[in-house]
């Protein structure tokens, strides 16, 4: 046998150690992630934000795979890989194998993404799919399942909504802000405030044509002339919201706009509201957004509903991201010491001052909402951040899906990842067991009910 030069030794015995070290760190933290997994699993869970809506919502389609690839997340990354990821007309138009030859390299291109990892999660849960990638062959198997299901939404739905573990959802129908009503099986009613706010910088002129918040007022019988007008109208929505079931306010301006809110004083914003709103600058128009989102928090707080704001990274393909900047909301966490902030998403990629303002003020509440799906890993160094520097009953999760499957897949991925951590830090000495399950239990129940104040 020919004698092993020194270099050969060393390279085959750092390998081996890694090797022992890797084998050593599954073999230890695999048990214990289990045992929390598996607690994880039994929480009958609080789901603090959706989008959930029916089918025919997205309109006259046949619901298939692509279809509920369009309507996810995945589809930002398909449209970045290179495929239009948002043409329906063509997806309801083909056969399975014809949309493989449109979108399959895309799909394959965004494989390491955790938009596509977490809309497979949700067909791991619910319909069984074992492999790690859509192919052709298991899309067009898949595709079926979907189709059948899809024929009775609402019985789908019941099904897939306990099977994944679910007791209630929070529903933010940006689409149809002003509707109160909602299957309280399900769901419970988040009041979007955005169009009350935007439009108080739009009022009619006598003869336009009335959209929005203003045409809801005139069906009602509510006259809208002054800035007094307006904001007894908003408050007339908010007493509405709440005798359905209200849970919060939510804010999700940053998609259009800054989220630094001045304070406007009352006079100020009562002059501007008085002229023509197509004299008015864009700087005056924010005034206006500043003011009524300032009396919209005065309002939250005193019918005791906390304020969910979207901070961070935007839906989509192309925005604004400084947009959703959170340091922008130190102003009104300063201001407003008796509301309750639930700010969004970790503010991806600003997760550092996510937990900074977390740590700084009591009334800020930080949510994973979104968090993993947008980056699983950033998701799991984010939150053992969040745990050395905030009190774990301040921290939630959501899921921000608009169908089913993709919401089973964002709660199976958000277990993961809150699992793993509290593992971790069991291993290295941080925590116990029966403190990693009273966190897990916190982050997708408890923290909620006592927050928003749930009668469950």
């Amino acid at each position: 046998m020919k004698k092993m030069n020194i270099r050969t030794f060393v390279i085959l015995l750092v390998a081996a150690c890694g090797i022992s070290a890797l084998t050593g760190c599954k073999s230890e933290n695999y048990p214990v992630y289990t045992r929390i997994r598996n607690h994880a699993d039994e929480i009958r869970v609080i789901n603090t934000h959706e989008h959930q809506r029916l089918p025919e919502a997205y309109g006259d389609y046949h619901f298939r795979f692509y279809h509920l690839m369009a309507a996810s997340y995945l589809s930002a990354d398909i449209t970045s890989a290179g495929a239009d990821a948002g043409n329906w007309e063509l997806i309801d138009s083909l056969g399975t194998d014809q949309l493989w030859d449109v979108y399959g390299e895309a799909l394959n291109h965004s494989r390491g993404t955790s938009y596509y990892s977490h809309f497979v999660r949700g067909f791991r849960k619910l319909y069984g799919f074992n492999d790690l990638y859509f192919t052709r062959k298991n899309i067009s198997r898949l595709s079926k399942e979907i189709e059948e299901n899809y024929k009775d939404y609402g019985s789908w739905f019941d099904k897939a909504f306990r099977e994944s573990g679910f007791e209630i959802m929070f529903v933010d129908q940006f689409w149809k802000p002003f509707n109160t009503e909602l299957d309280d099986r399900y769901f419970a009613l988040v009041f979007q405030v955005g169009p009350l706010i935007t439009e108080s910088g739009r009022k009619p002129e006598k003869g336009d044509h009335l959209k929005s918040v203003y045409r809801l007022a005139a069906e009602a019988g509510h006259e809208i002339a002054t800035l007094d007008d307006y904001l007894a109208f908003c408050d007339t929505l908010f007493r509405r919201n709440i005798r359905s079931g209200a849970v919060c306010i939510k804010n999700a301006q940053a998609y259009e706009r800054s989220l630094y809110y001045e304070d406007v004083p009352f006079d100020e914003a009562r002059a501007l509201y008085s002229r023509p709103s197509v004299s008015l600058t864009p700087q005056e128009i924010k005034k206006l957004e500043d003011y009524t989102f300032h009396w919209m928090i005065r309002q939250a707080t005193g019918y005791n509903l906390p304020v969910q704001i979207h901070t961070g990274y935007l839906a989509g393909n192309g925005n604004v991201l400084e947009n959703g900047d959170p340091l922008k909301l130190n102003n009104l966490f300063l201001k407003y010491p008796g509301a309750k902030f639930d700010i969004f998403h970790g503010a991806f990629p600003w997760t550092d001052e996510f937990t900074a303002l977390g740590k700084m003020f009591p009334n800020v509440y930080l949510n994973l909402v979104w968090l993993p799906q947008i980056s699983r890993e950033k998701t799991v160094s984010t939150l053992d951040v969040m745990l050395d520097c905030v009190p774990y009953n301040k921290i939630l999760w959501g899921g921000d899906c608009g169908l089913i499957e993709e919401s089973a897949g964002s709660l199976e991925f958000g277990k993961d990842v809150v699992c793993e951590v509290l593992a971790g830090r069991i291993k290295r000495g941080l925590l116990t067991e029966e403190a990693a399950f009273d966190i897990v239990e916190g982050i997708f129940r408890d923290n909620a009910i006592i927050l928003f104040r749930l009668s469950i």
